[in-house]
């Protein structure tokens, strides 16, 4: 069961929305019009306690300018 992010093509609202089954019928929670549209979002995760999410560059455990962890340089 993910958690999607829409945008409302109608009135321009963001929401996101628990999806039980993909044949759900998605509907704007501000004005109940099924114009919406998925969008693009990154997810979060736990390491050591602390959320990171994958939307950055590196995988925030870099002390220097590269890292072996995530190969970002």
């Amino acid at each position: 069961m993910p958690i999607y992010e829409y945008h409302c093509n109608r009135c321009e609202h963001e929401f996101e929305k628990l999806v039980f089954r993909s044949s759900e019928k998605i509907v704007c929670p501000k004005c109940e019009s099924t114009k919406v549209s998925r969008m693009m979002s990154a997810f979060a995760f736990s390491s050591g306690g602390k959320f990171k999410s994958t939307a950055s560059s590196s995988c925030g455990t870099c002390s220097s300018s590269s890292c072996s962890s995530c190969g970002s340089k």
